[in-house]
């Protein structure tokens, strides 16, 4: 069965009724800070759901907090995370997909987007556990192994040297860069890290710290010194396709990856 028919049948066949629910913030303190184009993180600041069925099973989630790109706030979060646990906590028994759906009622658009997944998810682990499936077999999970990133915050070439040394050690192969507040800078610390760790690949992240202009211009630069053979992912303000019309770009066999607000796109030469 596939991963969506295993969360399709759970949604339109198990019944829930909450017997609990509760939140609290959830605080931890960063090992170091963690610094992006619009904002720098020196702790998380979330908030922790957690619900608990009729049949004593209980089901966590999470509502991550950060104010320069979530809706809420952590007060308001609170706020809205309590209001819920204390709607969900009136609902009569129903299926589980018919529970989202409430959840998705109480909480609507992108204004509470952060707690509404938070929600969700505290139910979808409870229901999941109540029926003895874990979250990874239920969405699909086939390996007990998987292939992921480690991202690099924005820090000077020296740090960013140090951290990408540290991390192709542990076997990273992708790293995932934080630009967007110095494009000289950033074109300097990706150099560092080529420098120590060749063979990778990157992932860049500039949370709308660039402008489209800006983000082609490093593109620029970056072929020109011969980092092409990466994945890119930019945060862009606007997207104009026709500066992405260049030769260098309609040349490369990779595939561009662009996040803009409101919209994303996947790019490949062929296609423009």
């Amino acid at each position: 069965m596939s991963a969506t028919s295993k969360f399709k049948t759970l949604t339109e066949n198990f019944t829930v009724r909450v017997l609990k629910a509760e939140n609290r913030e959830l605080n931890v303190p960063l090992l170091s800070p963690f610094t992006i184009a619009s904002s720098r993180l020196d702790s998380v600041n979330n908030v922790a759901i957690r619900i608990e069925l009729s049949d004593g099973c209980v089901g966590w989630g999470e509502a991550p907090i950060l104010p320069s790109v979530t809706a809420e706030d952590q007060i308001t979060a609170m706020v809205k995370a309590r209001e819920t646990c204390e709607f969900l906590r009136e609902l009569p028994e129903m299926k589980l997909g018919n529970a989202l759906k409430e959840i998705g009622r109480f909480l609507p658009g992108h204004q509470f987007a952060s707690v509404r997944a938070g929600m969700e998810m505290a139910m979808i682990d409870a229901a999941a556990k109540s029926v003895g499936m874990p979250l990874w077999k239920l969405f699909g999970g086939a390996s007990s192994t998987i292939t992921t990133d480690i991202t690099i915050p924005i820090v000077s070439p020296e740090e960013a040297s140090i951290l990408a040394s540290k991390y192709r050690k542990r076997g990273f192969e992708t790293l995932k860069l934080k630009v967007g507040k110095n494009l000289k800078a950033d074109v300097e610390v990706l150099q560092a890290i080529r420098a120590v760790h060749p063979t990778c690949s990157f992932i860049l992240d500039a949370n709308e710290g660039y402008q489209t202009e800006e983000a082609v211009r490093v593109l620029e630069t970056l072929h020109g010194k011969k980092v092409s053979e990466s994945f890119w992912v930019f945060s862009v303000r606007y997207l104009a396709l026709e500066v992405l019309k260049k030769d260098w770009f309609l040349e490369n066999s990779q595939p561009v990856q662009i996040f803009t607000w409101p919209f994303f796109s996947r790019f490949k030469p062929e296609l423009l």
